[in-house]
């Protein structure tokens, strides 16, 4: 059995020139606004599968923009993948409370019971001069005060899904309006998980 090749695609009637720097949900949007369609609509074609939630495809985009390929790579931000950093070494991890007031005993015990210098201390457990005077001086660890929790792309409209939730959309119907009424594009992923953990019990 063979695939049929797809049938080409015609461009759009109405063009839109993408923007330096856009993301490709924000030029989608822009495109099916243009032409009368619906952003969710529009994005769904794109990704060329049943899967409306998986990324578009340049080439289909392209397509239908009548633009060139590598000019939508080049003038879109993320139109190409990310390139991957590399970490050859892990970062280390900071010692937590427990760990380092067994730190500060271990270094006491070696100045006591075989009376190291603070250089000796320091290099055996691997510290700077400050750990070992605070050891020394009889301080508790310091506490480390709490990480702020950092902004998500779903803070702004929270207030918006948690309407929709109480309302009875399912996670794809909100992911649909939230591109098609509120011009916002989120990973379906993320709602789907929102929506689960936000749920009324009853419902669970």
């Amino acid at each position: 059995m063979t695939d049929t090749p797809e049938p080409s695609l015609s461009r759009l009637p109405i063009q839109v020139r993408p923007r330096p720097g856009e993301p490709t949900d924000s030029y989608i949007r822009r495109l099916a606004h243009a032409n009368h369609l619906k952003p969710s609509y529009l994005h769904g074609f794109l990704t060329g599968s049943s899967n409306w939630f998986g990324k578009p495809q340049l080439e289909r985009l392209a397509a239908l923009a009548g633009r060139p390929p590598e000019l939508l790579e080049r003038v879109l931000a993320d139109s190409s993948p990310p390139r991957r950093r590399r970490n050859p070494r892990p970062s280390p991890k900071p010692p937590k409370k427990n760990d380092k007031q067994e730190l500060y005993q271990r270094i006491r015990h070696d100045a006591e019971a075989e009376a190291l210098s603070g250089r000796a201390l320091e290099k055996r457990h691997k510290v700077t001069w400050r750990t070992v005077r605070a050891a020394l001086d009889g301080r508790a660890p310091r506490i480390r005060k709490p990480v702020p929790r950092r902004p998500t792309a779903l803070d702004p409209v929270c207030h918006l899904i948690d309407a929709m939730i109480e309302a009875g959309h399912s996670p794809r119907d909100i992911w649909a309006r939230l591109m098609d009424e509120h011009e916002t594009s989120i990973s379906y992923g993320i709602i789907r998980l929102y929506v689960q953990d936000h749920r009324p019990q009853r419902e669970r």
